[in-house]
């Protein structure tokens, strides 16, 4: 009887070698048990696996209860989960068509709390390593001194930076900002990559008269900082709702959004179980430019390589000059061969969303273990996303293959596609002109998903083990940004990633999307994809203030 068959009543994983015995059980992974409504399946840890005989009809309903100090996480392989329950109505006669097979076990899967990034167990916020975060805590410092020499801001800020702002200005602005914030607390941080920082800092314990300030930092060359700016005015618990959205519904919401662009896709759902549950959705199953959402599963390849034990946590990676993306690349003076982390590069491809760090992570685990990683995110366009292109390859196709190459490409089918890869785009290198401008044919190339796809790779990456060294390296990269002011205070994880593809004329798609978490409140996601064919630009503020406004409703709920 074939596997299959069964698996129409039963959504369990297909493939698995059939044994002797008609057997169900379950699988425990992390500290918990499982108690049965029956009473005559229950299982401890240190029991698991746990098995026993299907005869007749299967109802029971599982209870997964997790040890002291760990958290109920998800159910997998379960007919019906909800919450911590897993429930399975299996009548006699299916049942009785799998006597002689041994049906892979229902998993109850546990988790440690959740660790939130940059803070440290009493909540304050914690810079972690980094240019741009050792140059902000260098500032901080120079709030709390009563001056700042000359010498000490050439030691700290880049020559280009000093001669478009000398440094008596640079020594001035300092002691202004001296002036509105001289005890500073960082009340809120929106980046920490290596070569970017924001923060919200105030005086200790005030709630008004705060300082916005960003710096951008080398990665080499001594880490120093080559732009900086400070906002003054900033309050403790500000909000990108703007007053249009200010106590908005999600429809009213979804109506605003949808007059944004000619194409639009908003979603808000809940991550249980592993699955994305609606909570407000349209045009969310419709596939849409990602723009640079697509490196979450270029991140989820790079986590699955290191679980695998593939790949080292601790791997450095060569500069490759040939990995060079010559839009959107922040590291790209980096000499050539100098060793950089793979935590870095994941850190810079999400949280600033750099081109050259993502080609480089690309060309390492290499495109047919990204493909692997939809598959196993449960990606349901995977045809629109493979071959699965680097930056560079995508980038080719808009300003170096012929119009009538580039026009093919997009239209051809996937073999097609993957010919012309090897044949006409791999042998080009990186891109180096820009030639042509394909647009059409970029857009429709382009790397493109449903908003429940970038769901289901939020709820993908939620999966590996929140202990594990791939896990902090997914934490650290998919949380360095928040795009939203005051998140990081009331969720203990924020994950966030946007894209864009663009003209002379602005933005012609723009994405955000947010996964909110909270061991109290549960897991969300925020996705806001909107999209022009015909190339006009889209104004991106508003997606911020809808973004907020979700993502407050959702708090509140």
């Amino acid at each position: 009887m074939s596997f299959k068959l069964f698996a129409s009543y039963l959504p369990l994983i297909l493939g698995v070698a059939l044994l002797a015995g008609c057997r169900h059980g379950i699988e425990i992974t992390g500290q918990g048990n499982v108690v049965s409504a029956s009473g005559s399946r229950d299982c401890a840890r240190n029991e698991a696996p746990c098995r026993f005989e299907v005869e007749g009809a299967y109802t029971e309903t599982f209870t997964a209860i997790p040890a002291t100090g760990w958290l109920h996480d998800a159910w997998e392989r379960c007919q019906a989960p909800s919450g911590n329950q897993c429930s399975f109505d299996i009548a006699a006669d299916v049942v009785a068509d799998f006597t002689d097979a041994e049906i892979p076990g229902a998993i109850a899967r546990f988790r440690l709390p959740i660790e939130p990034a940059f803070r440290n167990a009493n909540g304050a916020f914690v810079l972690p390593a980094g240019s741009a975060t050792e140059q902000l805590a260098w500032v901080l410092g120079e709030l709390r001194a009563p001056s700042t020499t000359i010498a000490e801001i050439r030691e700290h800020f880049s020559s280009d930076y000093l001669a478009r702002n000398p440094a008596n200005q640079v020594q001035q602005l300092l002691s202004d900002l001296r002036n509105a914030v001289s005890n500073p607390e960082i009340a809120d941080l929106l980046t920490a990559t290596p070569t970017s920082a924001r923060a919200v800092v105030l005086n200790q314990g005030a709630n008004a008269g705060g300082l916005f300030l960003s710096i951008n930092s080398n990665l080499v060359s001594g880490g120093l900082i080559t732009e900086f700016s400070a906002t003054t005015g900033f309050p403790r618990g500000g909000s990108n709702v703007a007053a249009s959205e200010a106590g908005n519904s999600l429809e009213q919401l979804g109506d605003k959004f949808s007059a944004l662009a000619s194409n639009t896709s908003m979603l808000v759902a809940r991550i249980d179980n592993d699955q994305c549950r609606s909570i407000f959705e349209k045009d969310a199953q419709t596939p849409r430019p990602t723009g640079s959402i697509f490196k979450l599963w270029v991140l989820g390849a790079v986590a699955e390589e290191i679980r695998a034990g593939r790949l080292a946590a601790t791997t450095m990676v060569p500069f490759d000059l040939d990995e060079v993306v010559i839009a959107g690349g922040a590291i790209n003076d980096t000499p050539a061969g100098t060793q950089l982390s793979i935590r870095n590069l994941a850190n810079l491809m999400l949280g600033v969303s750099d081109n050259t760090s993502t080609d480089l992570l690309h060309e390492l685990v290499g495109r047919n273990r990204v493909e692997e990683i939809l598959r196993t995110f449960g990606h349901r366009n995977r045809d629109l996303m493979t071959p699965f292109l680097s930056t560079n390859e995508q980038f080719h196709i808009l300003w170096t293959l012929s119009p009538e190459l580039a026009s093919h490409y997009a239209a051809a089918p996937n073999a097609e596609q993957r010919d012309i890869l090897i044949n006409s785009i791999e042998p080009l290198g990186p891109v180096t002109q820009f030639v042509q401008a394909n647009q059409t044919a970029l857009f429709d190339s382009s790397w493109a998903a449903s908003a429940f796809d970038v769901c289901r790779a939020y709820a993908g990456l939620r999966r590996f083990d929140n202990r594990s060294p791939e896990f902090e390296i997914i934490e650290e990269s998919a949380g360095a940004e928040t795009a939203l002011l005051s998140v990081r205070t009331r969720w203990d994880r924020v994950w966030s990633k946007g894209g864009s593809l663009a003209n002379a004329n602005g933005n012609y798609v723009f994405t955000l999307s947010w996964l909110f978490e909270s061991d109290d409140k549960g897991a969300y996601v925020v996705v806001l994809m909107t999209s022009n064919r015909d190339g006009s630009p889209i104004d991106g503020n508003p997606l911020f203030s809808i973004g907020a406004r979700a993502e407050e409703i959702l708090f509140n709920r």
